[in-house]
């Protein structure tokens, strides 16, 4: 094996071959091999091309964190197809997809279905183009969509798919939480196969309850998960009815990570590595590292290069997108640069803090106030057990924090509450960022990929 190796749909098939009888894939069922995962694969490619999906064309297929959804996937990209995961949850979403993309074909309860045909926008027409010249095949991701309609982002997949290499590591059972339509959950069960690792396949409901019972049940040793998602597993408790000693690395990332949350982590879980990464829908995983309080990101590193402009994070990568399918540049600059949209500082000893989406800033008469602050102190005091900082509208402001808070203390006046947070946190926010209303809740509202929806309030 060449230490030169980058995954690839045809090198997927040869690893096959010298993995047959390794487990890949463990879930309610059993064990499942590498052999039987090739078979998968090939089935998956015989019957598009059964169906008539020829190199180039556009196919949805299902995104769930599955093991049908990555035999698809990569029986697709086998075809040489442009590839469009997305989740059943998210099938209201297909008119945009058609509306931007136009795909003829559709991969549903393991069918091969022929869409309706429509011309696909002209943008979208010319950016895959050239992708279909060159017989490559496509990946197709939505990013946003949070509050409004998502964005369609275009991929080289042979190009996203070489900055995964291919090497024989000690096999370890990883969890991938975030599903197959994300950039995360793709590049963590690209890695594993890249690597020899096994794959555990997460709940279909991901609750922290339903999470603990699978880690304990299967040994799982590696749970990729947002801050978001693990403060859930620390307010449920379920490492105290739970035997998670299996579990060994906590990659995180997709949101800040308070520094309060992390020492409860710690804490909660000692033998637990918690490492910090990094990636977007439009640049693909970065190679990174912690060291000390940031992270650190391979400068020049195999094509990927950073750094900070007016406050924002920008980032270089070799398996950039070849752009939205609306045409709009976005963050995706003409000189290769892609403007994250991310606010970072550089800390002293060289690393990177991100602090948060410049898009998710409150306004407060002028003063910008970053949730993720905010939350990281309120997260702070004992008697929090979850928090959501928003911005809500302020007729003389423009507009003013707003807090959600998952409260355990015995009071369940939310002024109370509010006076109590106030008097904790004064000294470690500004007046501004006090949050001007607080909201007493049973739990916070999550994004379909576990985030923190910080969306506005129309209050």
């Amino acid at each position: 094996m060449s230490a030169a190796e980058t995954l690839s749909p045809e090198l997927l098939l040869t690893l096959v071959e010298r993995r047959s009888v390794r487990h890949l894939w463990i879930d309610g069922d059993g064990a499942r091999t590498w052999l039987e995962f090739g078979r998968a694969v090939r089935s998956a490619h015989d019957a598009l091309a059964a169906a008539g999906v020829g190199a180039g064309e556009l196919v949805t297929v299902p995104g769930e964190a599955t093991w049908e959804a990555l035999a698809w996937l990569f029986g697709a990209a086998l075809a040489g197809a442009v590839v469009a995961p997305l989740r059943a949850e998210r099938e209201a979403e297909l008119a945009t997809w058609r509306l931007q993309a136009a795909p003829q074909w559709r991969v549903r309860a393991g069918v091969v279905e022929r869409l309706e045909a429509v011309e696909p926008a002209p943008a979208a027409a010319r950016l895959l183009a050239p992708l279909r010249a060159a017989g490559r095949p496509g990946l197709i991701l939505a990013t946003g969509g949070t509050t409004g309609t998502p964005k369609l982002v275009l991929h080289d997949l042979a190009a996203l798919l070489a900055t995964v290499p291919v090497k024989q590591s000690v096999a370890r059972r990883i969890m991938p939480l975030m599903r197959f339509d994300h950039i995360g959950g793709l590049d963590m069960a690209w890695r594993a196969l890249g690597s020899g690792h096994v794959l555990v396949a997460p709940p279909a409901d991901p609750t922290p309850e339903a999470v603990a019972m699978t880690i304990e049940r299967h040994g799982v040793e590696v749970m990729p998960a947002t801050p978001s998602f693990l403060n859930l597993l620390l307010a449920a408790e379920v490492h105290r009815r739970h035997t998670l000693s299996s579990l060994r690395i906590v990659p995180y990332g997709a949101e800040p990570m308070p520094v309060g949350l992390l020492a409860r982590l710690r804490s909660a879980l000692p033998k637990v590595e918690f490492v910090q990464r990094f990636g977007t829908s439009e640049t693909g995983a970065l190679p990174v590292s912690e060291s000390g309080a940031g992270l650190v990101l391979g400068d020049d590193t195999a094509g990927f290069q950073w750094k900070i402009v007016d406050h924002e994070l920008w980032v270089r990568s070799p398996a950039r997108a070849l752009g939205y399918l609306t045409g709009e540049a976005g963050g995706l600059a003409a000189d290769g640069w892609f403007h994250t949209g991310d606010l970072a500082e550089r800390l002293p000893d060289g690393s990177l803090r991100v602090l948060g989406r410049r898009e998710e800033l409150i306004n407060v008469g002028g003063e910008k106030v970053l949730p993720a602050e905010v939350e990281g102190v309120l997260q702070a005091h004992p008697e929090v057990a979850d928090c959501r900082v928003y911005p809500e509208r302020n007729a003389l402001l423009g507009q003013v924090v707003a807090a959600e808070v998952v409260w355990r203390g015995a009071e369940t006046d939310p002024l109370a509450v509010k006076k109590r947070l106030h008097e904790f946190a004064a000294g470690r926010l500004a007046r501004h960022q006090l949050p001007a209303q607080v909201r007493l809740v049973a739990a916070v509202e999550a994004t379909r990929h576990l985030k923190k929806n910080r969306s506005l309030s129309s209050a």
